[in-house]
């Protein structure tokens, strides 16, 4: 049960939380609302952390690390 809740943030939450990101910062400045870029550089920024703190997790349950 606990590698499906790994697997989940990692295929699921991480990447929407990083194409959000993305995709905010991408149109604050096509729309030039440049004081709300910071808040979606943040949202990638911890996208990139839940992928690498599930990825990390779900590599030791499984004995890889």
């Amino acid at each position: 049960m606990l590698s499906q809740i790994y697997l989940i943030h990692i295929f699921f939450v991480a990447p929407l939380l990083l194409y959000s990101g993305y995709l905010g910062t991408h149109l604050s400045a096509k729309c030039h609302l440049n004081e709300y870029s910071s808040i979606f550089i943040l949202l990638m920024l911890v996208g990139l952390v839940v992928l690498m703190y599930h990825g990390y997790k779900y590599l030791k349950i499984k004995q890889f690390i």
